[in-house]
């Protein structure tokens, strides 16, 4: 079985050393106009660090293979932010901590970190507030960006303060996957494709195909006979199917997954495959040199 239909995306990278050295020119920034503050570390629910220093929020991190979750805010200790206060609920880091991945989160303020928002890395920050997460606790992923949340809205995409909490649940993945991935869980229809198992193999297979449609700049199942073999062969049970989208032209990555979702739902099979639960599946979404990015969903049930 496959479906068709329309969306975009590209993997952002942002190696641990060009992260300590933007944190190190940002600290050195600060220095310039105060004293060195002192890092706040909070005690959190087990598996949740709060350390308030950008730096030794990384080494902390790295120390115990957490995952780094860091929140810019407009302005610096702000405890009435929207998004800090958020992350100082019990309730919300007691989430995390049943993630069963450690975590640590780090609160900073525009000005701070004005120059990690600034680097070409971190572009779907829309050069503002927002949350991103750093992978330390997976060795694939390691020292990379793999969730990014702007406060800025775009055409689609919509900050939630729900959104950050679905950070905690989702999948080991790259931020293509991971992005997908949390635009099919907050549509308010709740479609169930994600709730079973996140297969390596399906995301490597919809990495591939968003991958290929970006580099012929053309959406559509393109070997779909061979690769639907090769799904069921690997996986040895299960019905294998595929959706495929595109976008309009230039936009950001979250604005590409979310129209991407919005453009499997006019479609009744495409939503079908999309809405329904399945056994196990995975996503993956690419930027062509179009400007466009091409999406894939592949399914087992």
């Amino acid at each position: 079985m496959f479906i068709t239909n329309t969306s975009r995306c590209d993997r952002i990278r942002l190696s641990l050393t060009i992260m300590a050295a933007i944190a190190a020119v940002v600290i050195c920034n600060t220095h310039a106009v105060a004293a060195t503050p002192v890092p706040r570390i909070a005690a959190a629910p087990q598996g949740v660090q709060r350390i308030d220093d950008y730096a030794a929020a990384i080494e902390a991190a790295q120390a115990s293979g957490a995952m780094l979750l860091v929140s810019v805010e407009p302005q610096s200790g702000n405890p009435g932010d929207a998004v800090g206060q958020h992350l100082e609920r019990p309730d919300v880091q007691e989430r995390f901590s049943r993630s069963g991945t450690p975590w640590v989160f780090c609160r900073l303020g525009m000005a701070e970190a004005a120059g990690l928002v600034a680097d070409p890395s971190l572009v779907e920050m829309r050069r503002g507030s927002g949350v991103f997460v750093v992978d330390h606790a997976h060795p694939r992923y390691a020292g990379r960006i793999v969730s990014v949340l702007p406060r800025t809205p775009g055409k689609y995409y919509r900050f939630a303060t729900s959104h950050v909490d679905e950070l905690a649940v989702l999948p080991e993945g790259s931020l293509t996957q991971r992005s997908l991935i949390l635009a099919v869980r907050v549509h308010p229809e709740n479609p169930l494709s994600t709730q079973g198992s996140c297969d390596p193999s399906l995301c490597a297979e919809a990495e591939s195909h968003s991958a290929h449609q970006a580099r012929i700049r053309r959406q559509g199942h393109h070997g779909w006979d061979v690769r639907s073999q090769r799904i069921a062969g690997r996986m040895g049970a299960g019905s294998a199917s595929e959706v495929c989208a595109e976008s309009w032209e230039n936009q950001d990555l979250l604005d590409s997954c979310v129209d991407c979702v919005a453009s499997w739902r006019q479609s009744s099979g495409h939503w079908n495959a999309v809405r329904s639960p399945q056994a196990a599946y995975g996503y993956d979404i690419r930027r062509g040199g179009n400007g466009i990015w091409y999406a894939t969903g592949v399914f087992l049930k």
